[in-house]
């Protein structure tokens, strides 16, 4: 039976481990002098070596012959633990027996004392899995265990870890692996096994692994079955799904050059070869994560760790945009990727997504140097209407007025006594602001902002109307933090206490047909209607 590369290849000792240097120096020297304590709490993200550090540590301090703090690997106690047959080493998965009953079976057991070895070592992995009552029941124990008796607790979430055992337990934090690390290590595997991997298809497996070593033995096992013998960065590209750099850097060219037809030529190309939308969508942010760290970050090459030719193209591609352009497209594609994740055509999605891109940047030229008046005062109501027509249009091109309060005030008072509602009127009438406004805070926002009517209701409330299928929109809107800006910025552009309520149009309907039978009873008879 085939056993996995990253079972096959877990490191046996010390030296074999991986990009955690100051962790191993301190578990060997506590094993070299004696000094083992009774609890450790090993922490860090998946496939960073936690449990094989615990197993390693195990068989270290019951090792017969150790080496300079490592475990020999020959004795009696080492081949029983390597074989997973030895009683000094227990291994519990948290996940799985996370009742307060497990715990007491524990109690129970750590009375007897080890078979063979020094000490009986109990690894509990994922332990922030536990129960509330199964953590109370552990912590006499964790506290006061017999001296033969070493507790190793491994997590991914050590803030789910009480803090009365964390405090209990010696803490060793595991940071992700660098990427030269990975990829030394994957070029190593590849030769024992007799596969010819190219060094930038192993860049690209250790950066997609995200600094877990598991993680990328697992791509590499995918790719070895995917191509055979020879691994190159093109089989990775096609065994993962991922959109190579080429296409990425052609797409962020068309949206640098407003080129909404090479956008959607590319995109249709990637998807017809079995890309994911969703996953072109992540590809593309990641390539703009490197894009801002360049431009934000002094010696970004030895940090970003990438092959040579596609820093070349990233540098080309980085000095023509401008870096408030490059967030403003990361933070578009953020929405965007969100809502691929509820759209039934994801393709639809991104393609209109980066179509807007190219008409808010394209126009954003064009506008460039140019002030957009805003309406001033007139007698006129058609004057009036012109203006906001005008700024409406700015808006819609990308173009950002700058709004005097003044001018919105005045605005304001020409409404007259006579209005039912002056708050929704003077709203109303600055809502292109408004919008504007929001959008310079947060680019999400105002694209829920933009999915809502404006409607009426009352002297201090403006109701946002959404569609049926705009649940999600009015949901994130009705969001305490999302309602405070909003409202912010109406007082700052009218200097109205006005308050924002977010509906459903069926919400709606029922008032709406109510008012229909009431004015068809009623023929002929003017009818007020007062609002609460």
């Amino acid at each position: 039976m085939y056993t996995a590369l990253y079972r096959r290849f877990r490191p046996s000792n010390f030296d074999e481990v991986v990009g955690q240097d100051a962790i191993v120096r301190a578990l060997r020297n506590q094993v070299k002098h004696n000094m083992i304590s009774h609890a450790y709490l090993f922490t860090g993200s998946r496939g960073t070596g936690k449990t094989s550090m615990a197993k390693i540590f195990a068989k270290a301090v019951n090792c017969m012959e150790p080496v300079d703090g490592n475990p020999c690997g020959h004795c009696r106690n080492c081949q029983s633990m390597a074989n997973g047959d030895s009683l000094d080493m227990i291994e519990i998965d948290a996940a799985s027996n996370n009742g307060v009953n497990n715990i007491r079976e524990l109690r129970e057991d750590v009375k007897y004392p080890p078979s063979t070895g020094k000490y009986r070592v109990y690894i509990i992995d994922e332990v922030h899995m536990l129960s509330q009552g199964a953590f109370n029941a552990l912590l006499k124990t964790l506290e006061e265990p017999p001296s033969y008796i070493i507790f190793i607790l491994a997590t991914t979430d050590p803030q789910k870890v009480p803090v009365t055992i964390s405090s209990r337990c010696q803490r060793y934090d595991f940071k992700r692996i660098p990427v030269n690390s990975i990829v030394n290590k994957l070029m190593d595997i590849a030769r024992s096994v007799g596969i010819d991997l190219k060094a930038d298809a192993a860049m690209l497996i250790a950066r997609k692994a995200e600094g877990a070593m598991r993680d990328a033995l697992s791509i590499l096992d995918e790719c070895i079955s995917f191509s055979g013998k020879t691994i190159t960065r093109e089989n990775v590209l096609d065994a993962l799904g991922i959109t190579g750099e080429d296409s990425l850097i052609e797409l962020l060219t068309s949206l640098e050059q407003k080129d909404s037809s090479r956008c959607i030529d590319v995109i249709d190309r990637e998807y017809m070869n079995g890309k994911d939308p969703a996953q072109i969508t992540r590809d593309l942010l990641g390539l703009l994560r490197d894009l801002l760290f360049m431009k934000t970050v002094n010696n970004s090459k030895a940090k970003l760790d990438l092959p040579d030719s596609e820093y070349e193209s990233l540098t080309q591609l980085a000095s023509s945009m401008d870096t408030k352009e490059i967030v403003k497209i990361i933070d578009a594609l953020s929405a965007t990727e969100h809502y691929l994740r509820y759209s039934a055509q994801p393709l639809i999605v991104l393609e209109t997504a980066l179509i807007k891109l190219c008409m808010a940047m394209d126009e954003k030229t064009e506008a460039e140097g140019v002030t957009t008046p805003v309406p001033q005062r007139a007698s006129a109501a058609k004057s009036k209407e012109a203006g906001v027509k005008q700024e409406s249009r700015a808006l819609k091109q990308g173009s950002v007025p700058k709004v005097e309060r003044e001018d919105v005030l005045e605005n304001k008072a020409d409404l007259g006594d006579n209005d039912s509602n002056k708050t929704y009127n003077a709203v109303k009438e600055a809502w292109p602001h408004i919008l504007s406004a929001v959008k310079q805070k947060s680019m999400v926002l105002y694209a829920y902002l933009s999915e809502g009517v404006l409607s009426e209701k009352s002297n201090e409330t403006i109701r946002l109307v959404y569609k049926s299928d705009g649940a999600f929109f009015r949901e994130e809107m009705e969001k305490p933090e999302n309602k405070e800006i909003v409202e912010n910025t109406i007082k700052e552009i009218t200097g109205l206490n006005a308050k924002i309520e977010c509906i459903i149009e069926e919400e709606n309907q029922e008032e709406d047909e109510f008012l229909t039978k009431v004015y068809k009873v009623f023929d002929g008879v003017e009818i007020k209607v007062m609002k609460e």
